[in-house]
Protein backbone atom coordinates (compact mmCIF):
# COMPACT_ATOMS: atom_id res chain seq x y z
CA UNK A 1 0.00 0.00 0.00
CA UNK A 2 0.99 3.60 -0.53
CA UNK A 3 -0.32 6.77 1.09
CA UNK A 4 0.14 10.51 0.71
CA UNK A 5 -0.92 12.49 3.73
CA UNK A 6 -0.88 16.12 4.77
CA UNK A 7 0.28 16.50 8.37
CA UNK A 8 0.01 20.25 8.83
CA UNK A 9 -0.88 23.43 6.93
CA UNK A 10 -0.06 26.94 8.07
CA UNK A 11 -1.86 29.92 6.51
CA UNK A 12 -0.34 33.35 7.12
CA UNK A 13 -3.16 35.52 5.70
CA UNK A 14 -6.67 34.08 5.53
CA UNK A 15 -7.76 36.66 2.87
CA UNK A 16 -10.82 37.57 4.91
CA UNK A 17 -9.96 41.25 5.08
CA UNK A 18 -11.28 41.93 8.59
CA UNK A 19 -9.28 42.80 11.69
CA UNK A 20 -9.36 41.67 15.29
CA UNK A 21 -12.05 39.31 16.54
CA UNK A 22 -13.85 39.29 13.20
CA UNK A 23 -10.82 38.05 11.26
CA UNK A 24 -12.08 34.49 10.87
CA UNK A 25 -12.53 32.80 7.52
CA UNK A 26 -14.27 29.77 6.09
CA UNK A 27 -11.46 27.89 4.39
CA UNK A 28 -11.82 25.12 1.85
CA UNK A 29 -9.04 22.67 1.06
CA UNK A 30 -9.00 20.94 -2.32
CA UNK A 31 -6.33 18.35 -3.07
CA UNK A 32 -5.64 16.75 -6.45
CA UNK A 33 -3.25 13.83 -6.88
CA UNK A 34 -2.40 12.15 -10.18
CA UNK A 35 -0.03 9.18 -10.31
CA UNK A 36 1.84 8.40 -13.50
CA UNK A 37 3.93 5.56 -14.87
CA UNK A 38 7.30 5.89 -16.54
CA UNK A 39 8.42 3.54 -19.29
CA UNK A 40 11.99 2.75 -20.21
CA UNK A 41 11.50 4.42 -23.61
CA UNK A 42 9.78 7.63 -22.53
CA UNK A 43 11.51 10.55 -20.87
CA UNK A 44 9.85 11.66 -17.62
CA UNK A 45 8.80 14.96 -19.19
CA UNK A 46 6.82 13.15 -21.86
CA UNK A 47 4.44 11.51 -19.42
CA UNK A 48 3.76 14.36 -17.05
CA UNK A 49 0.16 15.45 -17.07
CA UNK A 50 0.93 19.16 -17.30
CA UNK A 51 2.53 19.19 -20.74
CA UNK A 52 2.12 18.29 -24.40
CA UNK A 53 5.14 16.86 -26.20
CA UNK A 54 6.39 18.87 -29.19
CA UNK A 55 6.82 15.62 -31.10
CA UNK A 56 3.09 14.94 -30.63
CA UNK A 57 2.15 18.38 -31.97
CA UNK A 58 4.34 17.85 -35.05
CA UNK A 59 2.32 14.77 -35.97
CA UNK A 60 -0.98 16.67 -36.07
CA UNK A 61 -2.27 17.72 -39.52
CA UNK A 62 -2.92 21.45 -39.05
CA UNK A 63 -3.11 24.44 -36.71
CA UNK A 64 -6.70 23.71 -35.68
CA UNK A 65 -5.77 20.20 -34.56
CA UNK A 66 -2.82 21.54 -32.56
CA UNK A 67 -4.99 24.20 -30.93
CA UNK A 68 -7.56 21.57 -29.97
CA UNK A 69 -4.87 19.32 -28.49
CA UNK A 70 -3.58 22.16 -26.33
CA UNK A 71 -7.12 23.06 -25.29
CA UNK A 72 -7.82 19.45 -24.29
CA UNK A 73 -4.63 19.43 -22.20
CA UNK A 74 -5.56 22.63 -20.35
CA UNK A 75 -9.09 21.39 -19.65
CA UNK A 76 -7.76 18.03 -18.49
CA UNK A 77 -5.32 19.75 -16.12
CA UNK A 78 -8.24 21.57 -14.49
CA UNK A 79 -10.52 18.53 -14.56
CA UNK A 80 -11.08 15.71 -12.09
CA UNK A 81 -7.84 13.90 -11.20
CA UNK A 82 -7.36 10.25 -10.34
CA UNK A 83 -8.04 11.08 -6.71
CA UNK A 84 -9.21 14.29 -5.09
CA UNK A 85 -10.46 15.33 -1.69
CA UNK A 86 -12.25 18.28 -0.15
CA UNK A 87 -12.35 19.60 3.39
CA UNK A 88 -14.03 22.69 4.85
CA UNK A 89 -12.73 24.36 8.02
CA UNK A 90 -14.51 27.24 9.75
CA UNK A 91 -13.11 30.04 11.90
CA UNK A 92 -9.57 30.11 10.48
CA UNK A 93 -7.59 33.13 11.71
CA UNK A 94 -4.40 34.67 10.32
CA UNK A 95 -1.23 32.67 11.09
CA UNK A 96 -3.33 29.64 11.98
CA UNK A 97 -1.74 26.20 11.90
CA UNK A 98 -4.17 23.47 10.84
CA UNK A 99 -3.42 20.06 12.34
CA UNK A 100 -4.97 16.79 11.19
CA UNK A 101 -4.23 14.42 14.06
CA UNK A 102 -1.88 11.45 14.25
CA UNK A 103 -3.12 9.95 10.99
CA UNK A 104 -2.96 13.20 9.02
CA UNK A 105 -5.19 14.13 6.10
CA UNK A 106 -4.83 11.30 3.55
CA UNK A 107 -5.15 12.76 0.05
CA UNK A 108 -4.09 9.71 -1.96
CA UNK A 109 -3.80 5.96 -1.55
CA UNK A 110 -3.04 3.10 -3.91
CA UNK A 111 -2.27 -0.59 -3.81
CA UNK A 112 1.20 -0.05 -5.28
CA UNK A 113 3.91 2.58 -5.08
CA UNK A 114 3.59 4.74 -8.22
CA UNK A 115 6.53 5.71 -10.40
CA UNK A 116 5.61 9.36 -10.01
CA UNK A 117 3.08 11.76 -8.55
CA UNK A 118 1.65 15.13 -9.49
CA UNK A 119 0.25 16.66 -6.29
CA UNK A 120 -1.72 19.89 -5.95
CA UNK A 121 -3.29 21.54 -2.93
CA UNK A 122 -5.60 24.57 -3.01
CA UNK A 123 -6.51 26.65 0.06
CA UNK A 124 -9.48 28.92 -0.64
CA UNK A 125 -11.21 31.53 1.48
CA UNK A 126 -14.74 31.11 0.25
CA UNK A 127 -17.48 33.73 0.15
CA UNK A 128 -19.67 31.34 -1.80
CA UNK A 129 -19.40 27.68 -2.70
CA UNK A 130 -16.92 26.61 -5.33
CA UNK A 131 -18.97 23.97 -7.10
CA UNK A 132 -16.43 23.02 -9.71
CA UNK A 133 -12.94 23.82 -10.90
CA UNK A 134 -14.00 23.03 -14.46
CA UNK A 135 -13.15 25.65 -17.08
CA UNK A 136 -15.34 26.78 -19.94
CA UNK A 137 -13.69 25.84 -23.23
CA UNK A 138 -14.76 29.04 -25.05
CA UNK A 139 -13.38 31.22 -22.26
CA UNK A 140 -10.10 29.31 -22.33
CA UNK A 141 -9.75 29.86 -26.09
CA UNK A 142 -10.43 33.59 -25.70
CA UNK A 143 -8.01 34.07 -22.81
CA UNK A 144 -4.67 35.79 -23.23
CA UNK A 145 -3.02 32.96 -21.29
CA UNK A 146 -4.12 30.34 -23.81
CA UNK A 147 -3.29 32.54 -26.80
CA UNK A 148 0.22 32.89 -25.41
CA UNK A 149 0.48 29.14 -24.93
CA UNK A 150 -0.62 28.48 -28.51
CA UNK A 151 1.81 31.07 -29.88
CA UNK A 152 4.66 29.46 -27.94
CA UNK A 153 3.76 26.04 -29.37
CA UNK A 154 3.64 27.33 -32.95
CA UNK A 155 6.97 29.11 -32.47
CA UNK A 156 8.57 25.93 -31.18
CA UNK A 157 7.45 24.07 -34.31
CA UNK A 158 9.10 26.68 -36.57
CA UNK A 159 12.55 25.81 -35.27
CA UNK A 160 14.58 24.03 -37.94
CA UNK A 161 15.52 21.16 -35.64
CA UNK A 162 13.08 21.26 -32.72
CA UNK A 163 13.93 19.34 -29.57
CA UNK A 164 11.47 16.50 -30.00
CA UNK A 165 11.67 15.56 -26.34
CA UNK A 166 10.58 19.06 -25.35
CA UNK A 167 7.24 19.76 -23.74
CA UNK A 168 4.83 22.68 -24.01
CA UNK A 169 3.77 23.24 -20.39
CA UNK A 170 0.04 23.79 -19.83
CA UNK A 171 -0.06 23.58 -16.03
CA UNK A 172 0.70 27.27 -15.53
CA UNK A 173 -2.08 28.30 -17.91
CA UNK A 174 -4.62 26.10 -16.11
CA UNK A 175 -3.60 27.53 -12.72
CA UNK A 176 -3.88 31.10 -14.04
CA UNK A 177 -7.35 30.56 -15.46
CA UNK A 178 -8.58 28.73 -12.36
CA UNK A 179 -7.36 31.59 -10.22
CA UNK A 180 -9.30 34.05 -12.39
CA UNK A 181 -12.39 31.91 -11.96
CA UNK A 182 -12.00 31.92 -8.18
CA UNK A 183 -11.77 35.69 -8.19
CA UNK A 184 -14.88 35.95 -10.36
CA UNK A 185 -16.70 33.75 -7.84
CA UNK A 186 -15.59 36.03 -4.99
CA UNK A 187 -13.38 33.27 -3.66
CA UNK A 188 -9.84 34.29 -2.68
CA UNK A 189 -6.90 31.98 -3.22
CA UNK A 190 -5.09 31.77 0.12
CA UNK A 191 -2.54 29.19 -1.04
CA UNK A 192 -1.57 26.87 -3.88
CA UNK A 193 1.02 24.13 -3.39
CA UNK A 194 2.19 21.72 -6.07
CA UNK A 195 4.88 19.09 -6.36
CA UNK A 196 5.89 16.61 -9.04
CA UNK A 197 7.85 13.71 -7.60
CA UNK A 198 9.62 10.76 -9.21
CA UNK A 199 10.12 7.59 -7.21
CA UNK A 200 13.67 6.99 -8.43
CA UNK A 201 14.72 10.47 -7.35
CA UNK A 202 12.45 11.52 -4.49
CA UNK A 203 11.15 8.39 -2.72
CA UNK A 204 13.16 5.35 -3.90
CA UNK A 205 12.18 3.32 -0.84
CA UNK A 206 8.55 4.49 -0.88
CA UNK A 207 8.89 7.07 1.88
CA UNK A 208 9.38 10.85 2.03
CA UNK A 209 8.77 13.40 4.78
CA UNK A 210 8.95 17.18 4.43
CA UNK A 211 8.15 20.02 6.82
CA UNK A 212 7.50 23.73 6.26
CA UNK A 213 7.36 23.51 2.47
CA UNK A 214 6.30 26.87 1.05
CA UNK A 215 3.63 27.06 -1.63
CA UNK A 216 3.80 29.12 -4.83
CA UNK A 217 2.09 32.14 -3.23
CA UNK A 218 4.34 32.39 -0.18
CA UNK A 219 1.21 32.53 1.99
CA UNK A 220 1.09 28.88 3.04
CA UNK A 221 3.40 26.15 4.34
CA UNK A 222 2.71 22.42 4.07
CA UNK A 223 4.03 19.39 5.95
CA UNK A 224 3.51 16.13 4.06
CA UNK A 225 4.48 12.47 4.27
CA UNK A 226 4.71 9.72 1.67
CA UNK A 227 4.59 6.21 3.09
CA UNK A 228 4.55 2.96 1.14
CA UNK A 229 5.49 -0.66 1.33
CA UNK A 230 5.33 -3.57 -1.09
CA UNK A 231 4.74 -7.20 -0.13
CA UNK A 232 7.80 -9.37 -0.64
CA UNK A 233 5.53 -12.33 -1.40
CA UNK A 234 3.09 -12.68 -4.28
CA UNK A 235 -0.13 -14.65 -4.21
CA UNK A 236 1.15 -16.87 -7.01
CA UNK A 237 4.10 -18.03 -4.92
CA UNK A 238 3.82 -21.36 -3.04
CA UNK A 239 3.00 -21.00 0.62
CA UNK A 240 1.41 -17.54 0.29
CA UNK A 241 -1.52 -17.07 2.66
Amino acid sequence: MFYVRINKIKVFNNREGFLGLFNRAEMQIYSYVKPFTLSMEAAPEAVRTEGVAISELMELPDANARRQRLLDAVLAEAGPPAQSSYLEINGVKDNRTLLFGDSGLVIFSSARIPDGLDMRLWMIESDEDVRSFALDADKVLDSDAFKGLYAAAETALLVTNPVLSGVIAVGGVAVSLLRQKLRANKDDLAGYWQATLYRAEHYPHGTRDRQDTYDTTGNMMVDYTLFGYENSLKQSEPGFT
